[in-house]
Parts: structure tokens; sequence; C-alpha cells
């Protein structure tokens, strides 16, 4: 469980940090459809993850 809340841990911090660049429009990306609250809200689900699999863990 340690792993998973580490992996998805990462993939919610790249996500922040892609909301980031795209609501700055640092890098104009083609697809209109991911704009920069898909990748915050992604970004929220993917840190409850990490949330619920780091208290997940028995040692």
């Amino acid at each position: 469980m340690g792993i998973l809340a580490w992996a998805f841990g990462t993939l919610a911090g790249l996500c922040m940090v892609m909301g980031i660049i795209t609501a700055t429009e640092v890098v104009p990306l083609f697809g209109a459809e991911l704009t920069w609250m898909f990748w915050f809200v992604l970004s929220v689900i993917l840190f409850l993850a990490t949330i619920a699999f780091a208290a997940g863990r028995t040692e």
C-alpha cells in the first residue's frame, strides 16, 4: 500500500503542475477539453486516493 500511495501522490503532484502550466498558458495545448480545472480536479482525486492508500497500510 505504501508504494501505491507514493505512486498516486507523484501522479497527483504532476497533475497539479500540469494544471498550473495550463492555467498560465506557458505551453499552448492542442486539446481544449483538458482545461486547468480538469487537471486540478484530477489532482485532488489522486491526492484523496493517496490519503486512502496511506491510511490503509497495515504493518
